[in-house]
């Protein structure tokens, strides 16, 4: 009986943790407002805290072709931040994603490009095709 309630106890602990801590891997459509919306597409990996994914940022010279840039960060809670490096004109720039996970699945937050500065973004979760 002891071994029961025991195991109950933990896996309502494991679920109530389960809840709290989100879990945004996934690709997500993202649009920074520069004067104008850019999509942008971000793609997460969540490992606990740890973040990794790719952002495809549009290249200086097409629009359709894209440089992607490798991101590293943590999640907390449900903020993140996020940094990756990218070459500009042989010069290595760094930028910095920072933002949070709203409660309609949703994310919205920061991007900052040496370049262009602070920029406001959002970003919806794209559903898995199968």
């Amino acid at each position: 009986m002891t071994k029961t309630f025991i195991g109950i106890v933990a896996l309502g602990v494991s679920l109530a943790a389960a809840a709290e801590s989100p879990n945004i891997t996934g690709t997500w459509n993202m649009g920074v407002e520069a004067g104008h919306v850019i999509p942008i597409a971000l793609v997460l990996k969540q490992d606990g805290q740890k973040l990794t994914g790719t952002i495809a940022l549009p290249s200086r010279s097409s629009a359709q072709e894209r440089v992607e840039v490798t991101l590293a960060g943590k999640l907390a809670d449900r903020t993140f931040a996020l940094t990756g490096t990218y070459d500009h004109d042989n010069d290595p720039k760094t930028l910095d994603i920072s933002g949070k996970l709203l409660d309609d699945g949703t994310m919205e937050g920061t991007f900052t490009m040496a370049d262009h500065g602070k920029m406001p973004w959002t970003a919806e979760r794209l559903k898995e095709r199968k």
